[in-house]
């Protein structure tokens, strides 16, 4: 019997979900708990070393962790060591968790971009090749973006590479939660569908607003922002794959046939336009954890 295991953990901006492997390498003792309630006092590594601490308590007794992998809503340094800037938790700007949790554990910590960690689990189970360019684009409360290439994420000089949904719009005047104005989340994004169903569509429900609103000019020009986004870094890089994922793209009734339609009209001609490769993830609550034991486990393997 096989007495190690990993462990992932998948930290948003309302809960915290973990999980670890079995002897088999899948998934089991899937939790979540309340990310705001952890950590409602500010003490980031206090408060998420006693929910880890409940947790090896409860699961992992007779087993050793060989590491930890948590996914964080944040821009991290190109090291991945230093949290830089989380927009919706707060006390977690400038931290540097891995360590902190490391000595608190004496586990060893690694950290990366959650959007990332989608894309690992979205990689395997897509089966793509590790060879070559792919991109992620999530579409949740905001724009996710995730670049690998030949399997491993782009992080940039300073890790802040991806930040698709920074990117200024031509003539855009929309405050954004970042400072700055204009850029693609104030118009392709989560919160951005939902000021529009607001002003809109006031009576009609949030999950059936593609089923019975899909084909309204407001809509259609929304699904056409994510086109324009994802096709920014599309024309860009040229990659093998895309997938799209997130809330908004799993949303009942969205308009998948609509979305690809006008990445073919801007995306570049002849290519990237006649090669796009695109797929779609399925929004499950434990792909962001599985996606942490993907990266967790390719560290132990070097």
């Amino acid at each position: 019997m096989n007495n190690e295991c990993v462990i992932g953990i998948d930290i948003g901006g309302t809960n915290i979900r973990i999980g670890r492997t079995d002897e088999n390498d899948q998934l089991v003792d899937f939790e979540r708990v309340s990310s705001k309630e952890t950590f409602k006092d500010g003490n980031i590594s206090e408060s998420l070393t006693e929910v880890l601490k409940n947790y090896l308590d409860k699961y992992c007794k007779n087993v050793q962790v060989k590491q930890i992998a948590i996914g964080i809503p944040a821009t991290l340094s190109s090291d991945r060591k230093q949290i830089l800037q989380v927009p919706n938790i707060k006390g977690m700007d400038g931290l540097f968790l891995g360590k902190e949790l490391e000595e608190n554990l004496g586990i060893p910590v690694v950290l990366e971009k959650d959007v990332n960690m989608l894309y690992y689990w979205d990689k395997y189970d897509k089966k793509l090749s590790d060879e070559g360019v792919g991109i992620g684009v999530y579409i949740g409360t905001g724009v996710g973006n995730a670049i690998f290439i030949n399997g491993k994420p782009l992080a940039g000089k300073d890790g802040v590479a991806g930040e698709l949904g920074h990117i200024p719009m031509i003539g855009g005047t929309s405050q954004c939660g970042c400072g700055n104005l204009g850029c693609s989340e104030c118009y392709a994004s989560g919160w951005k569908l939902v000021e529009l169903k607001e002003e809109y569509y006031p009576d009609v429900d949030m999950n059936d607003l593609f089923v019975k609103k899909s084909n309204d000019t407001v809509l259609k020009n929304f699904v056409d922002n994510i086109a324009c986004v994802a096709c920014t870094e599309i024309n860009i890089l040229n990659p093998d794959s895309i997938i799209f994922g997130g809330g908004v793209i799993n949303m009942k009734g969205f308009p998948k046939d609509y979305l690809e339609e006008r990445l073919y009209v801007h995306a570049r001609k002849p290519y990237p336009a006649e090669s796009l490769e695109i797929q779609y993830s399925e929004d499950k609550v434990d792909n962001g954890v599985k996606g942490a034991i993907i990266f967790a486990k390719t560290l132990l393997e070097k």
